[in-house]
C-alpha cells in the first residue's frame, strides 16, 4: 500500500505548464519533508504533530499528484521518470515503512500517512 501512495504522490504536479519530472520532483520532495520530521521526531506524538504541519504546509503537492491520473500522457511521462530513477523513491518508501511501523499505534501518524493517500 505504501508503494501506491508513494506513485500517487510522486506523480503529483504543482500547474500544468510544469514537465511531468518537474512535478515529480517537486511531489517527492513534498513527501520526503513528511516522512523526513516524522523521522526527526523525538517521539510519535511530536511525529504526528510535526508530520500535520509539514502536510498542511505542502498539502497542494499531495492534491495535485491525485489529479495527474486524469491526464495518461503526463501519467505515462512520469511513470518512466520514476522508474528510471526508481532507488531514490525506494528509499523513501523504506523510510516510510519504518516510520509507520515505529508509529503503528500512533492516531497523528497514521492519519497523516491516511491524508496523504487522500489529501
Amino acid at each position: 500500500m505504501r508503494a501506491l501512495v508513494i506513485s500517487c504522490v510522486l506523480l503529483g504536479c504543482k500547474s500544468h505548464s510544469s514537465s511531468a519530472i518537474e512535478v515529480t520532483d517537486r511531489a517527492w520532495r513534498a513527501h520526503e519533508i513528511v516522512v523526513g520530521v516524522g523521522e526527526r521526531a523525538g517521539s510519535c506524538a511530536d511525529a504526528g504533530l510535526a508530520m500535520e504541519r509539514a502536510f498542511t504546509e505542502h498539502r497542494e503537492a499531495f492534491i495535485e499528484a491525485i489529479k495527474l491520473d486524469s491526464d495518461p500522457d503526463r501519467l505515462a511521462e512520469a511513470t518512466s521518470y520514476l522508474e528510471t530513477h526508481q532507488e531514490r523513491y525506494s528509499d523513501l518508501e523504506a523510510r516510510m515503512d519504518a516510520l509507520a511501523e515505529r508509529c503503528s499505534t500512533d492516531a497523528k501518524v497514521q492519519g497523516v500517512f491516511r491524508r496523504m493517500e487522500t489529501p
